[in-house]
């Protein structure tokens, strides 16, 4: 009973590890004689290295084993990188350094297989044809079109268009690259130019101050000038009606006068003569005079009022312009 059993079980043994082996030489063989290409991935199959297909659709694809054929794996996924840094010539002969990054991808796995053969090889070559392209775009632009104030459009996009439609085609062409799109990064000034930019945008500021300036003392002395020639007008005519009115009053004055003198001489006379009075003689007055003369003879009757009068010589008959020959009675009247 014994060696009856163990008869099948031996068999059973030699017929797994026989599947076991055939399952293992299948498996080497389809993996010598076929591949997978992934999503991410081109291929190019090389006989005897001699490039026979280029792969660009994942699935699995035959093939014969080592070393008949190799497969050469490319990474078809977009690639990103910066320019090393360099400066450059705007078209005024002003040093800038403009940083670049550009994305691509391969397009022609066997040209790039060809012309560089790896990821590091060709951003070399993409980084001197890009450095290449944007001396050439930048040396066509001003600096002024490279810069502009907050809110301001720049013409920065249409230069990186410029600098992508310059490179994309010699990508494509020598190096199989799909040359996606290129961008700048920032613009810088060369250390040593950056103190003579700060003068000549000082210089400008003030020059720019300096016409403001001009202008504002342009505008304030028109003013100015318009504005005395209208006080000198207005001052003319005021002085014009002053004098006006001063000649009228004066005239009326003179009338008023004339008339009271022909209405009552001697009354007027009097009057005069106390104005007079009061003009020369005040509380602090010393005089030392004969008070038969007029006006002070008026002193003399205010002292004793029970004194006669002291008679008054005879004056002329009085004319126009002069009532008596004492100034004091002129009755021309004052200012």
């Amino acid at each position: 009973m014994s060696e009856t059993t163990e008869a099948p079980c031996n068999k059973r043994i030699t017929v797994v590890r026989t599947l076991l082996i055939l399952g293992v030489v299948l498996a080497v063989v389809v993996s010598s004689c076929g591949f997978i290409l992934s999503e991410t991935e081109k291929a190019i199959v090389v006989r005897f290295g001699k490039p026979v297909r280029t792969l660009t659709e994942s699935g699995f694809y035959p093939r014969f084993p080592a070393p008949i054929e190799r497969v050469i794996r490319i990474d078809r996924r977009l690639q990103h990188a910066e320019i090393r840094l360099s400066e450059t010539l705007t078209k005024d002969q002003r040093n800038v350094i403009i940083p670049l990054f550009y994305t691509w991808r391969v397009e022609e796995p066997l040209t790039f297989h060809n012309s560089v053969g790896s990821v590091e090889r060709a951003e070399e070559k993409l980084n001197a044809l890009i450095t290449s392209a944007r001396n050439s775009v930048i040396g066509r632009h001003p600096f002024a079109e490279l810069i502009a104030p907050v809110g301001s459009p720049t013409n920065l996009p249409t230069i990186e268009k410029d600098i992508l439609a310059l490179a994309a085609p010699d990508a494509l062409v020598q190096l199989g690259v799909n040359l996606l799109s290129t961008g700048i990064t920032r613009i810088q000034l060369p250390e040593a130019n950056t103190e003579s930019v700060f003068r000549r945008m000082r210089a400008e500021r003030k020059r720019e101050a300096t016409k403001f300036r001009a202008e504002g003392n342009a505008q304030s002395a028109t003013m100015k000038a318009e504005t005395d020639r209208e006080a000198t007008r207005l001052l003319a005519d005021a002085k014009r009606q002053a004098e006006e009115i001063r000649g009228n009053a004066e005239a009326e004055a003179a009338a008023l006068y004339a008339a009271a003198h022909g209405s009552d001489p001697e009354f007027y006379r009097f009057l005069r003569e106390l104005q007079s009075l009061r003009t020369i003689v005040d509380k602090n007055t010393t005089l030392v005079l004969d008070t038969s003369i007029a006006p002070l003879h008026w002193l003399k009757n205010s002292e004793n009022p029970n004194a006669k009068p002291t008679p008054i010589l005879p004056t002329p008959k009085a004319t126009p312009g002069n009532l008596t020959q004492n100034p004091l009675l002129n009755d021309t009247p004052s200012e």
